[in-house]
């Protein structure tokens, strides 16, 4: 009998493979046990999003798998449970001028002899949006480069994480978990997203953070939902036209210990 099970294991397969534009293609083969957890495990994270004000969730149920798989694998990874590898745990390096995350024409003018590429560079998937590295930057440790007019660096800075813990802890007590309307992602899965990123001179203070899950996170950086903390200090969110053409604010998340 252990010898079937290990021959049925020994079928397995997976397929990471690198394509166009930084996109990886994923394809598998699985034994019933690892092919159940696996399905198990995505079923509560692609599930469709709750409806808020008349906007539901109009993702493919491909999309949804694909965006839950995405979000499973930022959990394992903000979990800090990976083997070590090269003597870190496992991480994502982005590498990407100032020049290009910056949306501030004020900001680009400081830095003339900098080349806009337009896109940015991981270590394993090649290029990738500067709408995903802004979105990555958000919560993250970052390394400042100082490089000369051949691009070889002179020096750099100190890592730097761009949401401490106790404005973390903050937050939490804030926003609950996700500030997104409807959704109820806990703080510990959630990132520390920059209103007015930090690219943009944006500051890492609390007023200017706002957590949000994966899914929500992705939303705000690849669409037009927009975000502010009014003179309240209450949170609200901005639908697309396309979904509200008077884009009538929503409230944000807030737990019930929130003022």
């Amino acid at each position: 009998m252990v010898f079937r099970s290990g021959r049925i294991l020994q079928r397995n397969e997976f397929y990471a493979s690198k394509g166009l534009y930084g996109r990886v293609s994923v394809k598998g083969d699985l034994d019933a046990v690892n092919g159940a957890r696996l399905i198990a495990l995505l079923s509560g994270l692609s599930k469709p999003t709750p409806e808020i004000d008349g906007v539901k969730d109009l993702r493919t149920p491909a999309l949804r798998r694909a965006d839950g798989f995405c979000e499973l694998l930022r959990r394992f990874e903000m979990a800090g449970v990976g083997p070590v590898e090269g003597g870190v745990k496992p991480h994502l390096t982005i590498t990407a001028t100032a020049k290009d995350l910056t949306d501030l024409q004020a900001l680009k003018d400081l830095l003339p002899s900098t080349e806009e590429l337009g896109y940015a560079i991981t270590n394993w998937a090649g290029p990738i949006s500067l709408d995903s590295a802004r979105m990555l930057a958000c919560d993250c440790t970052v390394t400042r480069i100082l490089l000369d007019q051949n691009g070889v660096p002179l020096n750099h800075g100190l890592d730097e994480r761009t949401a401490t813990v106790p404005q973390r802890r903050a937050l939490a007590v804030r926003d609950g978990g996700c500030a997104f309307p409807g959704c109820g992602t806990p703080a510990g899965w959630c990132d520390a997203h920059h209103i007015v990123h930090w690219a943009d001179s944006g500051p890492t203070d609390f007023d200017n953070l706002i957590l949000l899950c994966g899914h929500h996170h992705r939303l705000l950086h690849h669409t037009e939902w927009s975000v502010e903390i009014g003179d309240d200090r209450k949170i609200r969110f901005y639908p697309p036209m396309s979904a509200d053409p008077y884009q009538v604010p929503i409230p944000g998340n807030s737990p019930p210990t929130a003022a």
